[in-house]
């Protein structure tokens, strides 16, 4: 239900903190959205208001989970029963327009309460295009999240229900191009508050800044070199020890983006990034820093997806300085038949913790298969599974999901 106005963040800014569950319906297509059709047979058709155009829209899951606690023995499996219904109001298009949204999720389980939660975003854009070739877009948000057990540093007592973390935030983009120049500046600050008062130590304020020069060398290929810079300020400066914690990760990329219209689409960069702690006594580190997404379209109704990353994120581990994330994830998506579309993929996760030694690695896999009843109705099937190993034996778990979706769109 997304529009296209929306402003995506970058691959850094959204591993900048754990893994958690968005509170956002997956519309109707979303199972293969790269190769769903735009015509008038699927098209929504929102509600028109005057100048404004209101859709509404929403996603009943069930879900059943072999490891709703992500343990490494003794797993307990669940039903569980998640809605989530959502509202969009955009602006006719035109060189200024708006869009406004807000979703909530409400997850139930049959058995085990601790995981029963609620999630929710609200979140407006505004975006200026006097012409193609230049946008300037801005976005505010304010949401709770709830962090997904199995991700990095997520809660595994059961006693406990899963963390939640609201976060205030505002994203900038400006971005221009000329014949033979491209220039992209993002921006990004957001404030994470971590609701319950023993995570104070997870408080803190992400300042995040992408700066991208491009030469196009083929109608839609540009050569391009990012400049990037984070900083983290934690609202308890110090750890108990009387360690500061607050850290500056800077650094630069070579690489390529492909403009839409060709069998390739999106961007791929690597350089080097180095981690600044303000700390003097933690040493500072220089590592490999990866981005990008790539859209491969060998045909019609065929693309294959490639996202990668690795670089340094926020950690909050004992005995941890600092973590380095690498996450590759391959996947394809497919058009069966004109209603019928599938999508399966791999991924990879590393998360290496600088000064205890520790490493851990999860690799995954999916697939799932959506039919669609109508451009306003369609259900799906999906499959997972993940198995995570590492160097404390704590952190090791395996987990199989699978459920069904039922998505609406007016």
């Amino acid at each position: 239900m997304r529009g296209a106005i929306a402003l995506a963040a970058p691959v850094p800014f959204l591993l900048a903190i754990p893994q958690q569950a968005w509170a956002q319906a997956r519309d109707i297509g979303s199972t293969a959205s790269a190769v769903y059709p735009n015509d008038r047979e699927y098209k929504a058709l929102p509600m028109h208001l005057g100048s404004l155009n209101v859709t509404l829209g929403g996603e009943a899951r069930v879900e059943y989970d072999t490891n709703v606690y992500a343990q490494p023995s003794n797993a307990q499996d669940d039903f569980h029963l998640e809605l989530t219904p959502e509202v969009q109001v955009t602006t006719a298009p035109g060189p200024l327009s708006a869009q406004a949204h807000a979703s909530a999720t409400v997850r139930r389980f049959a058995d085990l309460k601790t995981e029963n939660t609620e999630a929710w975003v609200i979140d407006g854009t505004l975006r200026w295009s006097p012409e193609t070739t230049t946008s300037a877009t801005g976005r505010v948000f304010w949401q709770r999240t709830v962090e997904e057990r199995g991700s990095p540093e997520s809660r595994q007592d059961p006693n406990s229900g899963p963390r939640e973390i609201d976060s205030l935030g505002t994203d900038l983009r400006f971005r221009h191009m000329t014949r033979r120049l491209l220039f992209d500046l993002q921006g990004n600050v957001t404030k994470y508050d971590a609701v319950s008062r023993e995570d104070d130590n997870r408080d803190f304020t992400s300042m995040n800044g992408v700066a991208t020069v491009g030469w196009r060398v083929t109608g839609i290929t540009f050569v391009t070199a990012s400049a990037f810079i984070a900083r983290r300020d934690f609202r308890l400066e110090y750890t108990p020890a009387g360690d500061k914690r607050n850290t500056t990760t800077w650094g630069g990329r070579l690489g390529v983006e492909f403009e839409p219209g060709g069998v390739l689409q999106g961007n791929l960069s690597a350089g080097v990034f180095r981690f600044n702690p303000d700390d003097a006594n933690i040493p500072g580190r220089t590592g490999l820093s990866v981005s990008g997404s790539l859209t491969y379209r060998p045909k019609q109704r065929t693309a294959i997806m490639l996202d990668a990353f690795n670089g340094d994120v926020a950690t909050f581990r004992s005995g941890a300085q600092s973590r380095t994330d690498t996450t590759v994830k391959l996947s394809v998506q497919q058009e069966i038949r004109h209603n019928l579309y599938a999508t399966v993929g791999a991924g990879y996760r590393r998360s290496r913790y600088n000064g205890s030694g520790v490493k851990e690695q999860t690799p995954t896999v999916q697939a799932e298969v959506e039919y669609i009843l109508s451009r306003n109705m369609s259900v799906a099937g999906y499959a997972s599974y993940g198995k995570r190993t590492s160097d404390d034996a704590s952190q090791e778990f395996d987990r199989f999901k699978t459920g069904l979706s039922f998505r609406l769109r007016f």
